[in-house]
C-alpha cells in the first residue's frame, strides 16, 4: 500500500463515519420532535379532562340546589325564597319565584365554572310534579 492509497482509505473512513454521525443526530432530532408533540397533545387532553371534571362538579351543585329548593317547597308551601348551600370546595344558590308561573331556578359553581338549572313545576298538590328540568345558560 501506498501512502497515496492510505490517505484515500482513511479520507473514506472519516467521510463513513461522519454520514453515521449525522444520521444519529438527525433521528435523535425526529424522536425529540415525536416526544414532544406526545406530551403536548397529553398536557391538552389533562386540561380537558378537568374542564370535563369541573362542569361535571358544577352542575351536581346546581341540582343539588335545586333538590334544596323543591324540598322546601314542599315543607313549607313557600313559593317564594331563596338560599344557597356549600358543599365541599363548591357553592350554588337557589332562587323560587311564582313570576311566570313557579320555577326554581339554581347556579352552581364550583371552581372557575358556573352552571345554571332551571325547574318548572307544574303543580305542588298533592306532591310536587315538574313540567321541565334543565341546564339553561342564563335565566
Amino acid at each position: 500500500m501506498t501512502l497515496e492509497n492510505l490517505s484515500i482509505k482513511k479520507i473514506t473512513m472519516l467521510r463513513r463515519g461522519y454520514i453515521a454521525l449525522l444520521s444519529v443526530i438527525f433521528i435523535s432530532a425526529i424522536g425529540v420532535l415525536i416526544m414532544l408533540s406526545v406530551v403536548a397533545s397529553g398536557v391538552d387532553a389533562s386540561k380537558t379532562d378537568l374542564a370535563t371534571q369541573q362542569t361535571g362538579e358544577s352542575r351536581a351543585m346546581a341540582s343539588s340546589c335545586a333538590e334544596e329548593a323543591l324540598q322546601m317547597i314542599l315543607e313549607t308551601s313557600t313559593t317564594s325564597s331563596s338560599g344557597n348551600l356549600t358543599i365541599a370546595s363548591g357553592t350554588c344558590t337557589y332562587l323560587v319565584s311564582s313570576v311566570g308561573g313557579l320555577h326554581v331556578e339554581a347556579t352552581g359553581f364550583f371552581d372557575s365554572t358556573v352552571s345554571r338549572v332551571k325547574v318548572v313545576i307544574s303543580t305542588t298538590t298533592p306532591s310536587i310534579v315538574l313540567s321541565s328540568w334543565q341546564e339553561v345558560a342564563d335565566f
